[in-house]
């Protein structure tokens, strides 16, 4: 196994993404690796047609990003990592991740997968793209088969 010193775990909210940081943590601690938290608020600028008159001060994008960093903050603090990196960004999830682990020397990405046929369904849209993309190793973290 490789010698990582930058893993980049990626963090969806979602019940599973606890399975994805500790298995992150687990690998960071037996290589004393720098680990950094993400997210990706994926663009709600769609949601609405451009014709749609909306109030001047709704502005949901803002408000969901805010709201991930406080979680994102949550997580790591709760995972005993409240000093780690944590980068909220906003756009393609598959894509933000690459360039973040691009622009912050990352020599891993752990990510959730699924575990169900065929590569896109196995991986899931984000973890096929962000394995297609990356210029270092991806670690494609199997939800139906993480310790509870």
């Amino acid at each position: 196994m490789a010698d990582y010193e930058h893993i980049l775990v990626t963090v969806d909210f979602s019940s599973e993404s606890d399975c994805v940081i500790d298995k992150a943590l687990e690998l960071a601690a037996g290589q004393s690796a720098k680990v950094s938290f993400i997210h990706v608020v994926e663009y709600s600028g769609y949601l609405y047609p451009p014709d749609t008159p909306l109030p001047v001060d709704l502005d949901l994008e803002q408000q969901f990003i805010e709201k991930a960093k406080e979680q994102l903050s949550s997580v790591a603090e709760s995972k005993g990592a409240a000093g780690a990196p944590q980068y909220v960004e906003v756009g393609s999830p598959s894509k933000q991740i690459v360039h973040i682990a691009q622009e912050h020397v990352v020599d891993l990405i752990v990510l959730g997968s699924h575990g169900r046929h065929g590569l896109q369904r196995i991986l899931g849209s984000t973890a096929s793209g962000v394995l297609h993309s990356a210029n270092c190793d991806v670690l494609a973290v199997r939800f139906g088969v993480c310790k509870t």
